[in-house]
């Protein structure tokens, strides 16, 4: 929830005469619990008076409201004033706009990413991100892809006036660790727009599901077997090696061009159908890995991981440890990633 201090000179006198209507929609945005408020205790007073003047009937309530939000204050940590949207006489009435609009998470397939970051926010303990969607205070627009959601985050953050609650999460699409992408170029634009943005750090979102719900995907037995073979190469990739593999399509395929570096022939397993394909943009990645262990990923698992991810985050079948086991500092950067979110609903 956004942080709000409504500054005490608003409510006295004349002005708070004026602005009585807008402070007061402020102070229902507290009371329903869209957004935080940032309170003083030795502006308590100042409250009480002003809503006894205006709501006398609400204004035990209010009171009520206004003590809780200065105990929260006075406990905070320091430095906890960062982040603190200050009202102003000036900006009031555009803030309150912007206050009362639903935030904006834009992603490239509203679909899959959702599952993605709802799995996430249940495992990690953010569940006022999924509460906020429901209740309507949090959009999640569908991209269409990078180029499509960069276009629409950066449109929406116009229609922000002041407090630009708008953020956008995209994979990198990194084909080896530190790799700077064109999607890091997209999600620039949208900060120099006033919005916010997250690029993971692992190629897609898919390459953030632990092996544990990849051990639970097969519906069969021969599918089973198959899967098994599967996960055991991928377990013997590196932490490297696994957060850049394709996790939906795997090392299947050719080049759609040849260039010049990619004119080598391809590795075969000297069998039918068990040709594949490292694409050359991994920069030698993966050139220790065990050829078996190459073809058994060049099917990759699928494109329905999120929806399986959250099937089995429901379920309880998977815990923060299992986020831990992607190494790499994983968890901590979609702990990062969620409260992004947090801090534009």
């Amino acid at each position: 929830m956004m942080r709000v201090e409504i500054p005490v000179d608003l409510l006295r006198d004349q002005e708070g005469n004026e602005n009585a209507e807008l402070v007061l929609k402020l102070i229902s945005f507290f009371r329903e619990a869209r957004h935080d408020w940032v309170l003083s205790p030795r502006d308590v007073d100042a409250v009480d008076e002003f809503c006894r003047r205006h709501v006398p009937t609400l204004a035990q309530v209010y009171l009520l409201l206004a003590q809780k939000a200065s105990g929260m204050n006075v406990w905070s940590p320091s430095g906890a004033s960062s982040g603190v949207v200050r009202i102003t006489r000036e900006t009031l009435k555009d803030d309150v706009r912007d206050l009362e609009r639903p935030a904006v998470l834009v992603v490239e397939n509203a679909l899959y990413d959702w599952q993605m970051i709802e799995a996430l926010a249940r495992l990690l303990g953010c569940d006022d991100v999924i509460d906020a969607k429901e209740g309507s205070r949090l959009d999640v627009y569908n991209g269409g892809g990078k180029d499509g959601a960069a276009r629409y985050a950066v449109d929406q953050v116009a229609r922000f006036a002041r407090i630009k609650r708008v953020v956008l999460v995209i994979d990198s699409d990194s084909y080896h660790p530190g790799q700077r992408t064109e999607n890091h170029n997209k999600a620039d634009a949208v900060a120099r727009a006033g919005g916010y943005s997250h690029v993971l750090s692992f190629r897609e979102m898919e390459n953030y599901v632990p092996n544990r719900v990849l051990a639970r995907q097969a519906k069969n037995s021969a599918a089973h077997a198959n899967m098994a073979r599967r996960l055991e190469s991928l377990k013997r990739l590196s932490a490297e090696q696994r957060a850049h593999f394709d996790m939906k399509y795997g090392f299947k395929g050719k080049p759609k061009k040849k260039s010049e570096e990619s004119k080598k022939k391809p590795r075969h397993a000297g069998k039918v159908a068990k040709t594949y394909h490292v694409p050359p943009q991994h920069r030698g990645l993966y050139d220790g890995v065990d050829e078996r262990d190459l073809i058994n990923l060049q099917e990759g698992f699928g494109t329905d991981l999120p929806g399986l991810f959250l099937r089995e985050v429901r379920n309880g079948g998977i815990a923060e440890r299992d986020l831990d086991g992607l190494e790499l500092g994983a968890t901590e950067e979609l702990r990062l990633m969620l409260r992004k979110i947090r801090n534009v609903i």
